[in-house]
């Protein structure tokens, strides 16, 4: 208690006038507990005491703090007296152009090192031998990235010692020799090419039971070409071309054809539908056998149409075709109109349906027949097909992008449509007086024949590893004049296939199934089936290097010597191996 009367005496507890500090208080409150201990330990040392008496405590917290008002003086700085500019100022205002020069910066572009380019080898040389004594060679030279002209020679030759009958007298050979060129210009394309050609053979439709004089019974076609071209470089509104060619034909019996040919295509696009089509040709043709000299014959051909699209998806052709020609035969014309027709509907974007009515007068020669068969006989009587009237329609397009399909029908009305007809040929021994019947050919023309064809087709393409193709084509034929579309087949099946595997080995492996063919028995005059063509080929090539490569085909491999026409079958299983080489 003395304690706190103490402190309260020293003012120790102090406090802002009405306000009591927070430390007044607690200085008041530890104070207050110190002061309790040390009076309740006195009186617990007093003992006997009885009561605690009582005390009366008095705090005084009100206390003013006063201090004296301090005085301040602040002196002003007076401003400073105004003292006029020397010599005034004046201010003249005036309109400034600013006219900056254009910028023209100079950039330069960053260089890179250009890749070079890989090289070319555009040009190769193949060679190879294999049974049956054949000979294979084949060459082409071409010039390389030049986009004003290109150049070329192409060499092929495929030669066979012996043959399935008879052995060298059924030999055979093939030959040919191609020379090209074209220059563009920045208008117009010049283009020339000269071919030749040799073709050789025997009439080995016989029964080998006596020597024959080979000279006899031979057969070459030699065949020079010559083509000039001229057309528009830069495709625009109106497109053409215009091609001029001679072509001369010869055989081992003296038969000679020449035929001169002009041909004229173009287009004329008169908005993004609609275009107008005119193409024509004309063919001179003349040819002398050892018995006859036919007259010149002339075929010309005018074809103007006018396509347009009526609305989407829908395209169509409306024209006509126009023929002139000179042939003079039982029923012939001179002049001959054709509709042309043809009618296109996109179902999608990938398919679509057609529809062709149209008709022409298809050219015949001596140059389209030995192409066909190379034992015609001598002295034939030649015309052109009259295709009166032909329907064709179907469906094409693709699923996907891989598979493309295809299937339709055709049906033609064809007058004087030729067919092979055989015919025994007495040809003498060498040495001897006593013949051998030789079977050749000659052509009979049917006044109204009826062909009904449907057809389908199918492929698939995987970039450039696999590819396959599948087609299959069905014939029938009626007749008019003769009984039997004779060597005409009836039915055609083809398969084709190419497998590129990892760029080091190519496959190639093709199948044709081909038959219903009869043929005139010239010995009884009657008709008879000739045997169905099977053939399948297999073609296998080993990259050894960019440059080198070997090769190993297969031809016949079924050793089916079926007849291509009667008394003429072909070479059973054959093999043929050899390298290339590119450069």
């Amino acid at each position: 208690m003395r304690l706190l009367q103490q402190f309260h005496r020293k003012n120790l507890l102090r406090s802002v006038p009405g306000k009591p500090g927070i430390i007044s208080w607690l200085g008041f409150f530890f104070i207050f507990i110190l002061s309790f201990q040390a009076y309740s330990q006195e009186q617990w040392d007093k003992e006997g005491e009885g009561e605690i008496k009582d005390v009366e405590i008095e705090i005084v917290k009100d206390r003013k703090i006063v201090l004296p008002r301090a005085s301040r003086n602040f002196e002003k700085v007076p401003p400073r007296p105004y003292e006029p500019i020397k010599p005034a100022i004046t201010y003249e205002f005036k309109n400034f152009k600013f006219a900056t020069p254009d910028y023209r910066p100079s950039i330069r572009p960053l260089k890179l090192k250009g890749e070079e380019l890989s090289k070319i080898y555009g040009n190769y040389l193949s060679a190879g031998f294999g049974n049956y004594a054949s000979f294979f060679v084949e060459g082409s030279i071409t010039t390389k990235r030049d986009k004003n002209k290109f150049m070329g020679a192409h060499l092929y030759n495929r030669t066979f010692g012996t043959g399935p009958v008879d052995g060298k007298n059924s030999g055979a050979s093939s030959t040919q020799l191609n020379v090209f060129g074209k220059s563009m210009g920045k208008d117009i394309t010049v283009s020339g090419e000269a071919n030749y050609t040799n073709r050789g053979t025997y009439f080995y439709g016989y029964d080998p039971v006596v020597e024959v004089n080979r000279d006899k019974i031979r057969q070459t076609y030699t065949q020079l070409d010559l083509n000039a071209g001229i057309e528009n470089t830069r495709i625009g509104d109106f497109n053409y071309s215009l091609k001029a060619g001679y072509s001369n034909l010869t055989d081992h019996y003296h038969a000679t054809e020449d035929e001169v040919s002009l041909a004229f295509n173009s287009a004329y696009t008169i908005n993004e539908t609609s275009k107008f089509i005119l193409n024509a040709d004309y063919f001179l043709i003349s040819r002398k056998d050892s018995l006859i000299t036919a007259s010149p014959r002339n075929l010309l051909r005018i074809k103007p149409a006018y396509q347009f699209s009526p609305f989407d998806n829908l395209t169509l052709t409306t024209g006509v075709n126009i023929a002139l020609q000179s042939d003079q035969y039982k029923g012939s014309k001179d002049f001959h109109l054709y509709p042309q027709i043809k009618a296109q509907y996109n179902l999608t974007r990938s398919m679509e349906i057609y529809g062709i009515v149209t008709g022409d007068m298809d050219k015949v020669n001596l140059h389209t027949l030995a192409a066909e068969n190379l034992w015609i006989n001598s002295n034939i009587s030649i015309y052109n097909t009259n295709r009166s009237l032909e329907f064709s329609g179907g469906l094409k397009g693709k699923l996907g992008r891989k598979v493309a399909v295809g299937a339709g029908v055709s049906v033609a009305a064809l007058k004087n449509y030729y067919f092979y007809v055989d015919q025994r040929d007495n040809v003498n021994p060498a040495g001897t007086s006593v013949g051998i019947q030789v079977d050749k050919f000659n052509i009979v023309y049917d006044g109204n024949t009826k062909r009904f064809n449907p057809f389908a087709e199918i492929s698939f393409a995987q970039a450039e590893a696999v590819s396959l193709s599948l087609r299959g084509d069905y014939f029938n034929y009626s007749t008019q004049d003769i009984s039997q579309a004779i060597h005409r087949p009836t039915y055609r099946l083809s398969a084709n296939s190419r497998f590129n595997i990892y760029e080091k080995i190519l496959l190639e492996a093709g199948f044709i199934a081909q038959g219903g063919m009869k043929s005139l028995d010239p010995a009884t005059s009657t008709y008879i089936s000739l045997d169905p063509a099977l053939d399948l080929n297999l073609k296998g090539r080993y990259f050894i290097s960019k440059q080198i490569s070997a090769f190993v085909q297969l031809n016949n491999m079924l050793s089916s010597k079926y007849p291509l026409y009667q008394s003429y079958p072909v070479r059973g299983f054959q093999v043929l191996a050899g390298v290339s080489w590119s450069f």
